[in-house]
């Protein structure tokens, strides 16, 4: 007994057929340009680069305020990068790409839905025809349509829109180097704030003493009331300086406390105690210019940039190619529910659509020329920005190293103040001068220190400034950031 095979339908034959040449028709290379990432021209080396020692440790750039070794300031920094809201922002703008491009990869897939229909129908009484006649109808079956990209556009749009992913990681990465910058510069200035502070109290007790000894000279008179009064002003003119720091000192304490994803008075309390200035390091971990491309996230964003601006050109060319539509539909259709599911009830449809834009007043035309000056604009924009990146690190170093250079004569001023306050502190001891020198040198050893500190400072930002101009402070592998990191980062590629 031979068993008899069913023969397919011709037509349906014809639609498998013609199925199977679409897909591999699909497999083609799509329209538009392939993306080749630009190799920008730089310069050799730096301008000031003889007059900076590089560090060694390339890899310290990851974490570079930890050579600081300050516990509290690696504290802030790591709250920041994992609580900041600024961060969680662009770690939302992320999930919310990751989503979009599912969507646009959606539209190469077929679109599969299932339904059911019953249907209950009496005919009127008053027909001629089958007067008062009733009928039961039963559907269920499966709908299929699918749209082959032929032409490469959406391809070329899921292309665009994982460059999109990763433009925004590298902008939240560029972020991070920003944040970073920020804490570790307030910090900075809080602290100066708060030594300047010491100092000028300092300041404010040694010009009080002068007063005193102005009055006792008057009192004597050895002095005149001019002296007097113009030593009060001397020292009413130092205490107007205290509350300016205090002021100071409370806004990079409220800077840090929401740089840190909390509320400005969140940290005062552990800020509020004095600290030694930030150390310099002994040498800058400068890389070549070259490098800069690879270091600097934002120019990473750029080029992914470029990348996904070159994409939507295929995009848009494929807007003028034909589009084809094949929907496909399987069900069973009976009078009686049970029978649904018998042979006799099966039906099926297949149909191939197709069409294709006669004329669209240049429209698609226009569409890709526009996608052709945007891409063009973006490419000028990366150039533009990697040249503005150059001239980061310029000017870092440069204020880095003319800081240096005045530091020289600003470190022998304070050591000349000093030694000239410890000479007119042994002649008064001797009994050999009045005490007045003494206060006089005092005085301008405060001042002395006082400009060594803003000095030291303004160092310290530009080292701060040509961290941030190399692209250093990501942070991959700080602590609180990993997860962060891992949602930030991950593409969905499939």
């Amino acid at each position: 007994m031979h068993a008899s095979i069913p023969r397919t339908p011709s037509r349906l034959r014809q639609a498998l057929l013609l199925t199977s040449l679409l897909a591999t028709l699909v497999g083609c290379t799509p329209v538009g340009p392939d993306y080749r990432a630009p190799t920008p021209e730089v310069p050799a080396n730096w301008i000031e680069a003889d007059a900076i020692v590089p560090g060694s440790d390339q890899e310290g750039l990851r974490t570079w305020w930890r050579a600081s070794q300050d516990p509290l300031l690696d504290q802030l920094v790591d709250q920041t990068l994992a609580h900041n809201q600024d961060l969680d922002i662009a770690l939302a703008r992320l999930r919310q790409a990751r989503a979009e491009r599912v969507q646009i990869a959606a539209a190469a897939l077929p679109e599969v839905s299932i339904g059911f229909a019953g249907e209950a129908a009496r005919g009127s009484e008053a027909l001629g025809s089958q007067p008062g006649g009733q009928a039961r109808t039963w559907h269920l079956g499966f709908d299929a349509s699918w749209e082959p990209d032929l032409f490469g556009g959406t391809r070329r749009a899921v292309e665009a829109a994982d460059a999109g992913i990763q433009a925004l990681a590298e902008d939240r990465r560029a972020l991070q180097v920003s944040l970073v910058a920020e804490v570790v510069s307030d910090y900075a200035g809080l602290r100066t704030a708060q030594q300047r502070l010491l100092i000028a109290q300092d300041n404010i007790r040694t010009l009080a003493e002068a007063e005193r000894l102005a009055e006792q000279a008057q009192r004597s008179g050895l002095g005149t009331l001019a002296d007097v009064t113009q030593a009060r002003a001397e020292r009413e003119m130092a205490e107007a300086q205290p509350p300016l720091l205090d002021a100071d000192i409370a806004h990079f304490s409220h800077a840090i406390g929401v740089l840190a994803g909390g509320f400005p008075g969140d940290w005062r309390a552990a800020l509020a105690t004095p600290a030694p200035a930030l150390p310099m390091p002994a040498d800058l971990p400068l890389s070549l210019p070259s490098d800069v491309i690879r270091q600097r996230p934002d120019l990473r964003a750029d080029e992914r940039r470029l990348a996904a601006a070159t994409a939507q050109i295929g995009v848009a060319e494929a807007q003028r190619f034909p589009s084809f539509r094949i929907p496909l539909g399987l069900g069973t259709s009976a009078s009686v529910i049970h029978d649904l599911f018998s042979g006799a009830s099966l039906a099926w449809s297949a149909a191939m659509q197709g069409s294709q834009s006669l004329y669209d007043g240049g429209r698609t035309r226009a569409g890709v020329t526009a996608a052709q000056a945007n891409t063009d604009a973006v490419r000028r924009l990366y150039e533009r920005d990697l040249r503005a990146a150059l001239r980061d690190v310029e000017d870092a170093l440069t204020a880095w190293n003319s800081e240096r250079q005045r530091q020289v004569a600003l470190q022998k001023a304070v050591a000349d103040s000093h030694q000239a306050e410890q000479q007119a502190t042994q002649l008064y001891a001797r009994g050999l001068s009045a005490y007045l020198p003494v206060l006089v040198a005092q005085r301008s050893l405060n001042q002395a220190r006082d400009t060594l500190a803003l000095s030291q400072l303004a160092q310290r930002r530009g080292e701060i400034a040509l961290y941030k101009a190399l692209g250093a402070g990501g942070a991959d592998n700080a602590p609180g950031v990993a997860d962060h990191r891992n949602a930030a980062e991950t593409t969905a590629t499939r």
